[in-house]
């Protein structure tokens, strides 16, 4: 998108949002669609107990409230958080449309940012319908080196973001003992490691692990 925001950015206006802000609430009319200019949002929904559960996450490209901007609610589905301190460029709707509508490349970028989510969100699908705890949480690594990792060394993935493990957890609906359980088993394993809030995924070890061979061609564009 960055290659795009001299398109937008006479239309938008450029906000800083700090951690942990909500920027829109579920059941909420968007007044505005959002391009992501850095940081993490956190897209989740509250269950009837107040619990989180977390359905995604939008990094630096990423244009939201896709559903809303679209057509195809008239509010949003679910709460954006910010996890970090955020920059967005906030624009209406239709100028948003009107800009993405005549312009061939940024319709490109727009259809391969939602197809890299589809993709992605599947493999976070087949995460969750594991039966298994270690399962879950091995396949939903899976899932954020995909959509989010990047190769620090051959095989080596670093996902830069703070992923605690409450909010993995919450991504895979564990409770966090369990999560910190299942991941400790992982870390022994060669899998996986974590400090600060900073988790690296070894590739090999792994897709050894949950025999994801049918899976290894994929491609992802960050």
């Amino acid at each position: 998108m960055k290659q795009f925001l001299p398109d937008f950015t006479p239309h938008a206006t450029q906000r800083l949002i700090k951690k942990n802000a909500i920027l829109i609430y579920q059941g909420e009319v968007p007044r505005q669609a959002y391009i992501l200019l850095s940081g993490v949002v956190k897209v989740y929904r509250l269950d009837k107990f107040g619990n989180e559960q977390i359905v995604n996450f939008h990094v630096a490209g990423d244009v939201f409230p896709s559903t809303w901007i679209f057509g195809k609610t008239t509010s949003a589905l679910f709460y954006y958080e910010s996890m970090e301190e955020t920059k967005i460029l906030t624009i209406e709707r239709a100028r948003f449309l009107d800009i993405a509508n005549n312009s061939a490349p940024i319709h490109q970028y727009l259809f391969d940012m939602f197809v890299n989510n589809y993709t992605s969100l599947l493999l976070q699908t087949n995460a969750l319908e594991q039966s298994r705890a270690t399962e879950k949480i091995a396949m939903m690594l899976y899932y954020l080196l995909f959509r989010f990792g990047d190769q620090e060394k051959p095989g080596e993935y670093s996902i830069h973001f703070k992923l605690t493990h409450t909010t993995l957890g919450n991504l895979v609906g564990l409770t966090r003992e369990t999560t910190n359980v299942e991941l400790t088993k992982l870390r022994k394993r060669g899998i996986v490691e974590y400090e600060n809030s900073c988790f690296t995924i070894h590739r090999q070890a792994l897709e050894k692990f949950i025999g994801s061979e049918n899976f290894t061609d994929i491609q992802l564009a960050h």
